[in-house]
């Protein structure tokens, strides 16, 4: 038996994601429940699975930002993309409960999305949040 063939007594440990998506189209309108690190090598896939959403033309689509622990500058090009693909399609894209570092870095910078993009809390639109957000005109 060689060294190659002999059973090994270590596992290899799975690693922890940076970032998950959940995608749930149970109800009415679906939702994008992100989670972890938005970064340049994760932020794509949001606005990649999104459009795939949007294609079918829901009413409306909902982007869970409360479980992100990191947000990059290439998660505002994400958003900014998806808010573009979804007013070309005319799918109401809202934003609900947003995270600490996703807030911090959208006010930081200036980022100011338009008043289709509300900020939601338990469903509710936030008026607070979309004044606190303004509005933006992507290039």
């Amino acid at each position: 038996m060689s060294i190659l063939e002999q059973p090994t007594r270590h596992r290899a440990r799975v690693a922890k994601p940076i970032m998950t998506l959940n995608l749930d189209s149970e109800g009415p309108v679906p939702a994008i429940a992100v989670r972890g690190e938005v970064d340049m090598s994760t932020a794509h896939l949001i606005d990649e699975l999104a459009a795939h959403v949007i294609a079918r033309r829901p009413a409306r689509l909902i982007l869970d930002l409360s479980r992100v622990t990191f947000f990059s500058a290439h998660g505002i090009s994400a958003l900014l993309r998806t808010q573009r693909a979804a007013a070309c399609a005319g799918v109401t894209l809202t934003l609900r409960d947003a995270a600490p570092c996703v807030s911090h870095l959208l006010a930081a910078t200036r980022t100011r999305l338009s008043s289709t993009v509300p900020t939601a809390r338990d469903g509710q639109v936030d008026p607070v949040g979309m004044r606190r957000a303004g509005e933006f005109s992507p290039a």
